[in-house]
């Protein structure tokens, strides 16, 4: 499979991008379970968007079919494909690659937090960012959790199908703690990034069936300076939007939860939806 990024580099697009006066760089900034995956078919659909996945673990690449068992297997064989031990010469091969007005890929912090990936990153401010995360921290954890899961023969994070549901245990204390960290890690990236163009985005505000949720587009199209279009993925949601169909020890986590500051992430409680429904 030929990927975008392998594409030959044009030496004149090159020579602009270096000197600032190319086609629009710009990176997703993100970590997992936010919608990442979504918000990158979205940008693909628009015609003056040249969009990948992580381009830095090769994860637009697709890997044997045997060794796409296991998420290990995947990951590494993706990784292998990509040439990801050299990411500054993957990144400026992409940009430079671009026959688009925008170009841009999905980079993970783990994977931004590389010394010489940062480096490159932080030093060229031309790049845009977008600054994507989930208010809800808490079904953001949980989604991580189930991640790993094997839903059927193959291992996927993402489908274009239903799948069959399944559920976790959720340690509160774990919870509590993986939320607390993912808040200052925001926080964090968005001070190394603080001289860049940044645009923030929500999971919480994208989705709208299998289309780009308009008014989130258009924030899009006119941070880049590029023309409305409505954007649309194949991708469908994998988990249900209660917490109680996804933890089995659900009970147990809203307790503990309840008496923290990410109460409000909890499942609103049944008698209160049925008071704000009656008034």
């Amino acid at each position: 499979m030929t990927s975008r990024c392998r594409r030959p580099v044009n030496p004149g697009i090159l020579c602009t991008v270096q000197n600032g006066n190319g086609p629009i760089r710009a990176i997703i900034l993100t970590t997992q379970r936010t919608g990442s995956t979504f918000l990158v078919g979205c940008l693909q659909s628009h015609p003056e968007i040249n969009c990948i996945t992580e381009l830095l673990v090769g994860a637009h690449l697709e890997p044997p079919e045997f060794l796409r068992t296991s998420r290990t297997g995947t990951k590494a064989a993706r990784f292998l494909m990509s040439g990801g031990w050299y990411p500054t010469r993957a990144m400026r091969r992409f940009y430079a690659s671009s026959d688009k007005p925008v170009s841009i890929f999905k980079a993970m912090y783990n994977q931004v937090s590389v010394p010489w990936t940062l480096r490159y990153l932080t030093r060229n401010t031309d790049i845009h960012v977008l600054h994507l995360s989930r208010r809800n921290l808490l079904k953001m954890h949980v989604s991580q959790l189930l991640m790993p899961t094997r839903r059927n023969r193959i291992w996927e994070p993402h489908t274009t199908e239903p799948l069959p549901a399944v559920t976790t245990r959720v340690d509160p204390a774990v919870a509590v703690e993986q939320m607390r960290n993912a808040r200052l890690a925001y926080q964090h990236f968005e001070d190394l990034f603080k001289a860049h163009r940044r645009l923030p985005v929500a999971y919480e505000d994208l989705i709208e069936n299998q289309r780009l949720r308009p008014s989130e587009g258009r924030r899009i199209c006119d941070f880049f300076g590029i023309g409305d279009h409505p954007m649309q993925s194949s991708l469908i949601k994998m988990n249900p939007e209660s917490l109680q169909a996804m933890v089995s020890n659900y009970d147990e986590l809203a307790a503990a939860i309840s008496r923290t500051e990410f109460a409000s992430l909890l499942d609103a409680d049944p008698g209160e939806e049925r008071a704000c429904a009656s008034s």
